[in-house]
């Protein structure tokens, strides 16, 4: 059985593609791996240039763009890896930081995912954690409520960095570097592909974790990410977010105070429907009728 399965998925990276590639070749030693990209009908010459630089790598094209979760089920179905480590192709190895994780993961069975630090081109923190977005956690964001609940104030001011280089149990990793047990995926499930973009791995981690599993960040494992690469469109992005955001809360707490939830995630951006009504009222039609 190999080690570990990495998974990229592209959609227009193909320099970005190719660095993050040649980082996991140069820096990742003392495991079996394999390599996995599911492009998502990239436009530029990213298919082209993975069979002809990197013929060893897995490459799924997709006529598609099916999403970030759905095109990681497909690698994840097809790996035979004891892990599979997922990675955007926005991003470069610092060290070996896959075998980290693995050796992490090996020696603490009740982690079922983990990730490492990760920086900026300027070396700098980044986040590479996150908390779940509660009813009462966005309340006290939106409405600016902080002065009476401190602890969802701690919250809402964590910006996931870990700039103290502390081993510490998370809500979530970012999906940026997430690695996760095949064996707990088996239990749990994949991911949800009623998600397109964002939260997908705030869903599946909540599975996880109500599974009993630990989710860690490792310190010792460190990327660089530079973020945002591929999504270029603010105004699309925003949209996505919000669904995503919305469905991800029913999805984990089920349709308790739903209805207020949706309100307060569409009221501040009610401002960016005249700025692009047909992309944002386009869902806020889909959110109502969720």
């Amino acid at each position: 059985m190999l080690d570990v399965s990495i998974i990229l998925v592209s959609y227009n990276t193909e320099e970005l593609t190719r660095n993050c590639l040649n980082s996991i070749l140069e820096k990742t030693s003392g495991i079996n791996y394999d390599i996995w990209i599911v492009d998502n009908n990239s436009s530029d010459k990213s298919c082209e240039m993975i069979k002809r630089e990197f013929p060893q790598v897995h490459l799924i094209e997709n006529k598609e763009n099916k999403g970030f979760g759905a095109a990681n089920n497909q690698a994840i179905k097809q790996s035979e890896a004891k892990y599979v480590f997922l990675l955007n192709t926005d991003t470069i190895l610092l060290n070996n930081a896959i075998k980290i994780l693995f050796d992490y993961m090996e020696e603490n069975s009740d982690i079922g995912a983990c990730g490492g630090n990760l920086y900026d081109a300027n070396n700098k923190h980044v986040h590479c954690y996150g908390h779940y977005k509660t009813f009462k956690s966005k309340m006290v964001k939106t409405f600016k409520l902080a002065s009476f609940f401190p602890k969802e104030k701690a919250i809402n001011e964590d910006k996931g960095e870990n700039e103290n280089d502390i081993f510490r149990e998370v809500d979530i990793v970012v999906g940026a570097d997430l690695m996760m047990r095949k064996s707990v995926l088996d239990e749990v499930g994949i991911f949800d592909e009623e998600f397109f973009l964002y939260d997908e791995e705030t869903e599946l981690q909540f599975r996880i974790k109500q599974a009993g599993h630990k989710i860690m960040i490792n310190p010792n494992s460190k990327i660089a990410h530079l973020e945002g690469k591929s999504t270029k469109n603010r105004a699309i992005s925003r949209a996505h977010k919000m669904y995503s955001e919305i469905l991800c809360y029913k999805k984990c707490y089920g349709t308790k105070k739903l209805g207020l939830y949706k309100w307060i995630c569409c009221l501040p951006n009610l401002p960016r429907f005249f700025a692009h009504p047909k992309i944002i009222g386009k869902t806020f039609l889909t959110i109502i009728k969720m």
